[in-house]
């Protein structure tokens, strides 16, 4: 899956559902550009943290991010600059899923 950026290449990672007192990394291209301790989901919004990182504004950066074991890893389209926002859940089973946030900006 690719998301689509246009502008200043900023990515917004949500961190959403099912985090508990979990150590979250994100990464753009293998390089670690965020990581913090002990994230858990605040369940009256349905968020944890929002992460804010920059990727390079040309090619398909890929943007993982890994807490408990678990990673996943999204190719964003940064050929136009500009901003996507991505929301990572983990699911009962400890599963991570990154993929492009819905809705409107959260924070």
């Amino acid at each position: 899956m690719t998301a689509s950026m246009n502008g200043p290449s900023e990515v917004e990672i949500e961190l959403g559902e099912g985090f508990t007192d979990d150590d979250v990394t994100v990464l753009v291209d293998g390089q670690e550009l965020w990581r913090q301790d002990n994230v858990s989901t605040n369940w009256s919004v349905g968020i944890a943290d929002v992460v804010r990182v920059t990727a390079p504004a040309s090619g398909s950066p890929a943007v993982e991010v890994r807490a408990r074991g678990a990673a996943a890893v999204l190719r964003v389209d940064a050929s136009g600059g500009g901003r996507v926002r991505l929301r990572a859940n983990l699911d009962p089973h400890g599963d991570l899923h990154l993929g492009p946030a819905t809705g409107g900006p959260v924070f």
